[in-house]
C-alpha cells in the first residue's frame, strides 16, 4: 500500500478508503468510518460492492472497466449503504495505483437530493429508493432528482441538472406521455402512464403527482412485470387450447413457442418429442427454423454426443452451449446450423410427472454466442412445466380414446360373436330327441354342439385377453 497517499487522506475531512482489484477494502479513513458508523472490525475483509445499493451495480461495472483503462476516475456518484441502513449520496475520485495494483478513492457526500430541504427521514428513503425520482417545474426543468433517476438518464449530474425532462433521451419519452404530464399538471390530478422505451426496449411506470406548479415523478422499470403478465395470458390461452379437442398437440405447442417468441423476439424455439424407447427424437414444433432445418433433426438420435438436445434428453438434465462452433458437442452438428446463423442452443429435457421418462426436449436458438439470464431461466422452467401438462394431458386423451374404442370391441363381440354360438346351441338342445336317446340324429347333434362349444370358448378367450390389455394400458396411462 503506497504510503504516500494513505498518510495524505488518513487526517482528511474527505471519505477516504483502499481496496485490492477484487473490490475487499483494505483501509479506511476517520471520515469513512465515522460517515457511514462502521469500525475496523466491520470494515475486515467487506467487500465495497456489499454496501453499495443495488440499482448501481451496472454503472459500477462500466465504471471498473474505464478505471481499467483510463487508471482515474473523476466525479463517479454511487450509494453507500451506512451500518443503520441508511445510503448516502457519494461523488468519488478513483485512482488505480499500478505500481501496487490497488485502488485509492476519496469522495464527498452529496448534501441530500440535489434542491431537496434538509430533512434526514425523506432524504434517507429517496435516496435509497430502487425507483427513479425527479420533480419537474410546469416548463419540465429538472428541479431535484435522486439517484436511481440519475442512473436511468445516463448523464453526469451536472448535465441533468440543467436537463428538460421531455428532452432526455434516454427515457424514450412519446408526445402521449408528454401529454398526460400536462393533464396533471393542468387538472392537478395523479397519474399513472406506462410506455414502451424504445431506445431501451423496455417498459417503464411514471406515476406522476402534481403539487402547486410542480411534479413529482417516480419512474419505474417493469419490464419483467409486463413479462410476467404476458406469459400468464399465453399460458391460459394455451391450456385453453388444449382443452379443445380440435387442437393437436403438435398445434398447441406450436401456439406456446409463438407465443414466448412474441416476448422474446431473440428466441428461436423448438419442441422435439423423444419417442417411448427413449432412443430418438421427433420434431413436435418449432414455429421459427426452417423445413430444411427440421427435417434434419427429425429421427435425431438420443446420445451424449449428439448436440444440445441429445444430450439433454440423454443426461436427464439442462444443457446449455453457449458458442455451438466451438463446443465439442456440436462437432457433427454445427454445419447444420451455420447456414441459418444460430450460434447458441440451450437444450432442457421435459420429464414425466413421476420422473420415469424424457417426454421431449426444449431447445432455444440464439442468432449469438451468449448464455440464458435469470429472466430467461425463469422462463425456460415455466415452458418446461406447461410442456409436460400438454404432453401429458393429450397422451392420457389418446389413452382414455384407445380404451374406449377396445371397450366398444369388447361390446361389439359380446353383442355379435356371444349371441351367435350361444343361439346355435339352444337350437340344438331344443332338436335333441330325449325319448330315444339311440337316434343317430343325436349323435350328429352333440357333435355340432362340441363344435359350437369350442367356437364359445375361443371367443370368451378373445374378450379375456382384451380386458386384461386394457387394465394393463389403463395402468401405464
Amino acid at each position: 500500500m503506497d504510503t504516500r497517499f494513505t498518510s495524505l487522506f488518513t487526517h482528511s475531512k474527505d471519505i477516504f478508503f483502499v481496496m485490492d482489484m477484487n473490490g475487499v477494502i483494505l483501509h479506511t479513513n476517520y471520515a469513512f468510518r465515522n460517515t457511514f458508523n462502521y469500525t475496523d472490525q466491520d470494515l475486515a475483509g467487506l467487500n465495497i460492492a456489499s454496501i453499495c445499493h443495488p440499482a448501481d451495480k451496472e454503472r459500477q461495472a462500466e465504471s471498473q472497466a474505464s478505471l481499467l483503462l483510463h487508471k482515474k476516475l473523476v466525479g463517479y456518484q454511487s450509494r453507500v449503504k451506512a451500518k443503520d441502513g441508511c445510503y448516502f449520496s457519494i461523488i468519488w475520485s478513483v485512482i488505480l495505483n499500478e505500481d501496487d495494483n490497488l485502488i485509492y478513492s476519496s469522495g464527498n457526500t452529496l448534501a441530500g437530493m440535489v434542491g431537496q430541504p434538509e430533512n434526514d427521514i425523506v432524504q434517507h428513503t429517496i435516496q435509497g429508493l430502487n425507483e427513479g425520482f425527479a420533480v419537474l417545474d410546469s416548463f419540465w426543468n429538472i428541479t431535484a432528482f435522486n439517484p436511481a433517476f440519475h442512473a436511468m438518464t445516463n448523464l453526469s449530474v451536472e448535465e441533468v441538472k440543467e436537463a428538460n425532462f421531455m428532452q432526455i433521451e434516454n427515457l424514450g419519452l412519446s408526445e402521449r406521455v408528454a401529454n398526460e404530464f400536462q393533464l396533471s399538471l393542468t387538472e392537478r390530478r395523479s397519474i399513472q402512464v406506462q410506455y414502451l422505451n424504445t431506445k431501451s426496449n423496455g417498459w417503464l411506470r411514471i406515476n406522476v403527482y402534481p403539487y402547486k406548479n410542480q411534479l413529482a415523478i417516480f419512474i419505474r422499470d417493469i419490464t419483467e412485470i409486463k413479462m410476467q403478465e404476458w406469459v400468464l395470458e399465453l399460458e391460459k390461452a394455451v391450456l385453453e387450447l388444449n382443452a379443445t379437442a380440435q387442437y393437436t398437440l403438435g398445434q398447441t405447442t406450436r401456439e406456446l413457442l409463438r407465443g414466448i417468441e412474441r416476448i422474446f423476439p431473440d428466441m428461436v424455439c423448438s419442441v422435439l418429442e423423444v419417442d417411448e424407447q427413449q432412443e430418438k427424437m421427433h420434431v413436435l414444433a418449432a414455429p421459427r427454423l426452417s423445413q430444411a432445418y427440421c427435417d434434419l433433426l427429425e429421427g435425431l438420435p438420443v446420445g451424449p454426443d449428439i448436440g444440445s438436445c441429445g444430450r439433454a434428453v440423454y443426461h436427464r438434465e439442462q444443457v446449455i452451449v453457449s458458442d455451438i462452433e466451438n463446443n465439442p458437442l456440436w462437432d457433427n452438428y454445427a454445419h447444420m446450423v451455420r447456414p441459418y446463423g444460430l450460434k447458441a442452443c440451450w437444450s432442457t429435457p421435459v420429464m414425466s410427472s413421476k420422473g420415469s421418462k424424457v417426454l421431449a426436449v426444449f431447445g432455444i436458438y440464439y442468432h449469438e454466442t451468449r448464455e440464458p439470464s435469470n429472466d430467461e431461466q425463469s422462463i425456460i422452467e415455466r415452458t418446461v412445466n406447461i410442456l409436460r401438462v400438454l404432453i401429458e394431458s393429450k397422451k392420457t386423451e389418446d389413452n382414455i380414446r384407445e380404451q374406449n374404442n377396445r371397450l366398444q370391441t369388447i361390446a361389439n363381440i359380446s353383442s355379435h360373436e356371444l349371441r351367435k354360438p350361444v343361439a346355435t346351441i339352444l337350437g340344438l338342445v331344443n332338436l335333441f330327441d330325449n325319448d330315444d336317446l339311440q337316434n343317430p340324429l343325436n349323435k350328429e347333434i352333440i357333435e355340432h354342439i362340441d363344435t359350437t362349444s369350442q367356437q364359445l370358448d375361443g371367443v370368451i378367450h378373445s374378450i379375456v385377453e382384451r380386458t386384461a390389455f386394457i387394465k394393463a394400458f389403463g395402468a401405464d396411462a
